[in-house]
Protein backbone atom coordinates (compact mmCIF):
# COMPACT_ATOMS: atom_id res chain seq x y z
CA UNK A 1 0.00 0.00 0.00
CA UNK A 2 1.50 3.04 -0.58
CA UNK A 3 2.08 6.15 1.62
CA UNK A 4 0.55 9.69 0.49
CA UNK A 5 3.80 10.73 0.22
CA UNK A 6 4.68 8.01 -2.57
CA UNK A 7 1.04 8.88 -4.40
CA UNK A 8 1.75 12.51 -4.46
CA UNK A 9 5.15 11.91 -5.87
CA UNK A 10 3.73 9.19 -8.20
CA UNK A 11 1.01 11.93 -9.06
CA UNK A 12 3.62 14.56 -9.55
CA UNK A 13 5.88 12.60 -11.82
CA UNK A 14 2.65 11.31 -14.38
CA UNK A 15 1.50 14.79 -14.49
CA UNK A 16 5.40 15.89 -15.66
CA UNK A 17 5.04 13.10 -18.12
CA UNK A 18 1.83 13.87 -19.55
CA UNK A 19 2.94 17.54 -19.79
CA UNK A 20 6.15 16.47 -21.38
CA UNK A 21 3.63 14.27 -23.70
CA UNK A 22 1.61 17.48 -24.55
CA UNK A 23 4.81 19.72 -24.90
CA UNK A 24 6.05 17.30 -27.43
CA UNK A 25 8.09 15.24 -25.82
CA UNK A 26 8.86 11.59 -26.78
CA UNK A 27 10.60 9.25 -24.33
CA UNK A 28 11.40 6.78 -26.99
CA UNK A 29 14.59 7.36 -26.99
CA UNK A 30 17.06 6.12 -29.65
CA UNK A 31 19.69 4.54 -26.65
CA UNK A 32 18.64 1.18 -25.53
CA UNK A 33 17.57 1.41 -22.01
CA UNK A 34 19.99 -0.83 -20.26
CA UNK A 35 22.27 1.90 -21.56
CA UNK A 36 23.85 4.30 -19.59
CA UNK A 37 24.57 7.63 -21.26
CA UNK A 38 26.13 9.20 -18.52
CA UNK A 39 29.36 7.82 -17.04
CA UNK A 40 30.31 8.54 -13.56
CA UNK A 41 34.00 9.28 -12.26
CA UNK A 42 34.51 10.79 -8.88
CA UNK A 43 37.97 12.30 -7.85
CA UNK A 44 39.75 13.73 -4.57
CA UNK A 45 41.54 16.89 -4.01
CA UNK A 46 44.30 15.18 -1.79
CA UNK A 47 45.15 11.61 -1.28
CA UNK A 48 43.67 11.74 2.65
CA UNK A 49 42.12 13.95 5.06
CA UNK A 50 42.56 14.32 8.87
CA UNK A 51 39.50 13.96 11.21
CA UNK A 52 37.61 17.51 11.06
CA UNK A 53 39.02 18.57 7.43
CA UNK A 54 37.61 19.23 4.66
CA UNK A 55 38.55 17.36 1.16
CA UNK A 56 37.38 18.88 -2.28
CA UNK A 57 35.32 15.76 -4.72
CA UNK A 58 34.91 15.94 -7.94
CA UNK A 59 32.60 14.14 -9.67
CA UNK A 60 33.36 14.24 -13.80
CA UNK A 61 30.38 13.06 -16.03
CA UNK A 62 31.06 12.43 -19.84
CA UNK A 63 27.66 12.28 -22.04
CA UNK A 64 27.81 10.11 -24.63
CA UNK A 65 28.14 11.64 -28.05
CA UNK A 66 24.63 13.24 -29.68
CA UNK A 67 23.23 13.09 -26.61
CA UNK A 68 22.82 16.02 -23.25
CA UNK A 69 21.41 16.06 -20.35
CA UNK A 70 20.00 19.30 -18.77
CA UNK A 71 21.99 21.59 -16.46
CA UNK A 72 20.85 21.76 -12.47
CA UNK A 73 18.67 24.39 -13.16
CA UNK A 74 16.91 23.71 -16.20
CA UNK A 75 14.91 26.91 -17.50
CA UNK A 76 11.66 24.97 -17.88
CA UNK A 77 9.66 23.76 -15.70
CA UNK A 78 8.99 20.73 -17.16
CA UNK A 79 12.48 19.68 -17.59
CA UNK A 80 14.55 17.24 -15.37
CA UNK A 81 16.93 18.79 -13.13
CA UNK A 82 20.03 17.10 -13.27
CA UNK A 83 21.25 16.80 -9.20
CA UNK A 84 23.28 15.02 -6.66
CA UNK A 85 22.14 13.38 -4.03
CA UNK A 86 24.44 11.71 -0.90
CA UNK A 87 23.52 8.73 0.91
CA UNK A 88 23.84 9.99 5.10
CA UNK A 89 27.15 9.11 6.50
CA UNK A 90 28.02 9.02 10.13
CA UNK A 91 31.62 10.28 9.87
CA UNK A 92 31.24 12.84 6.65
CA UNK A 93 28.80 15.83 6.30
CA UNK A 94 28.26 17.15 2.36
CA UNK A 95 29.32 20.74 3.21
CA UNK A 96 28.61 22.30 -0.31
CA UNK A 97 27.29 20.85 -3.76
CA UNK A 98 28.51 22.66 -6.72
CA UNK A 99 27.01 22.24 -10.42
CA UNK A 100 28.21 23.87 -13.38
CA UNK A 101 26.24 26.77 -15.55
CA UNK A 102 25.83 24.49 -18.47
CA UNK A 103 25.37 26.03 -22.37
CA UNK A 104 22.94 27.04 -24.28
CA UNK A 105 21.53 24.97 -27.47
CA UNK A 106 18.22 24.28 -29.56
CA UNK A 107 17.14 21.33 -30.06
CA UNK A 108 14.17 19.90 -32.55
CA UNK A 109 11.68 18.81 -29.03
CA UNK A 110 11.52 22.35 -27.74
CA UNK A 111 10.81 25.42 -29.25
CA UNK A 112 13.25 27.20 -26.79
CA UNK A 113 17.08 27.26 -26.05
CA UNK A 114 17.74 25.03 -23.39
CA UNK A 115 20.76 24.80 -20.68
CA UNK A 116 22.88 21.84 -21.16
CA UNK A 117 25.09 19.63 -20.46
CA UNK A 118 27.13 17.75 -23.57
CA UNK A 119 30.32 15.84 -23.50
CA UNK A 120 32.07 16.51 -19.97
CA UNK A 121 30.91 18.41 -16.72
CA UNK A 122 32.40 18.30 -14.09
CA UNK A 123 30.13 18.75 -10.64
CA UNK A 124 31.49 19.19 -6.92
CA UNK A 125 31.40 18.62 -3.45
CA UNK A 126 33.12 19.55 -0.34
CA UNK A 127 33.00 16.99 2.09
CA UNK A 128 33.64 17.09 5.99
CA UNK A 129 35.50 14.18 7.78
CA UNK A 130 33.74 14.39 11.24
CA UNK A 131 36.25 15.21 14.20
CA UNK A 132 37.44 11.91 16.52
CA UNK A 133 37.07 9.00 13.36
CA UNK A 134 39.40 6.44 12.96
CA UNK A 135 41.95 6.51 10.12
CA UNK A 136 40.89 4.13 7.21
CA UNK A 137 38.34 4.25 4.07
CA UNK A 138 35.24 5.60 4.40
CA UNK A 139 32.44 5.03 1.30
CA UNK A 140 30.08 7.87 1.05
CA UNK A 141 27.31 6.78 -1.96
CA UNK A 142 25.96 9.05 -4.20
CA UNK A 143 23.51 9.17 -6.62
CA UNK A 144 23.59 11.02 -9.79
CA UNK A 145 20.13 11.89 -11.19
CA UNK A 146 19.46 13.00 -14.97
CA UNK A 147 17.80 12.84 -18.35
CA UNK A 148 19.51 12.46 -20.95
CA UNK A 149 18.25 13.28 -24.17
CA UNK A 150 19.25 13.09 -28.56
CA UNK A 151 17.96 16.21 -30.54
CA UNK A 152 14.57 14.77 -31.16
CA UNK A 153 13.56 13.08 -27.76
CA UNK A 154 14.09 12.45 -24.00
CA UNK A 155 14.70 9.02 -22.44
CA UNK A 156 13.10 8.31 -19.20
CA UNK A 157 14.45 9.68 -15.96
CA UNK A 158 17.49 7.83 -15.02
CA UNK A 159 19.09 7.86 -11.47
CA UNK A 160 23.09 6.37 -11.48
CA UNK A 161 24.93 5.24 -8.44
CA UNK A 162 27.91 5.22 -7.15
CA UNK A 163 30.46 5.61 -4.54
CA UNK A 164 33.39 7.88 -3.39
CA UNK A 165 35.95 6.40 -1.08
CA UNK A 166 37.92 8.82 0.83
CA UNK A 167 40.72 8.17 3.21
CA UNK A 168 41.33 9.30 6.29
CA UNK A 169 44.58 9.31 7.46
CA UNK A 170 45.60 10.35 11.34
CA UNK A 171 45.90 13.55 12.68
CA UNK A 172 49.72 14.24 12.40
CA UNK A 173 49.95 12.61 9.29
CA UNK A 174 50.46 15.15 6.06
CA UNK A 175 48.50 14.18 2.59
CA UNK A 176 49.32 15.38 -0.93
CA UNK A 177 47.22 17.49 -3.32
CA UNK A 178 45.72 15.55 -6.32
CA UNK A 179 44.43 16.36 -9.62
CA UNK A 180 45.31 20.38 -9.22
CA UNK A 181 44.19 21.36 -13.18
CA UNK A 182 40.49 19.81 -12.00
CA UNK A 183 40.15 21.21 -8.80
CA UNK A 184 41.33 24.56 -10.14
CA UNK A 185 38.19 25.30 -12.24
CA UNK A 186 36.00 24.24 -9.73
CA UNK A 187 34.70 27.68 -7.89
CA UNK A 188 34.03 26.24 -4.58
CA UNK A 189 32.72 29.12 -2.34
CA UNK A 190 33.80 27.05 0.90
CA UNK A 191 36.96 27.74 2.30
CA UNK A 192 39.81 25.02 1.85
CA UNK A 193 40.23 24.69 5.66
Amino acid sequence: MNSPPAKKNAAALTSIFISALLAGFSFAGTAPQTEQVVEVKPLLSRDGVRPGELIKAAIILTVQPGYHINNNAPNDEFLFATTLTFDDNPNLEVVETYYPAGHRGRFAYSQTELIVYEGEAVLGAVLKAKAGIPAGPLKLKATLSYQACDNTSCMPPKDLGFEITVPVVAAGKSSQDLHPEVFSKIPFKTPSK
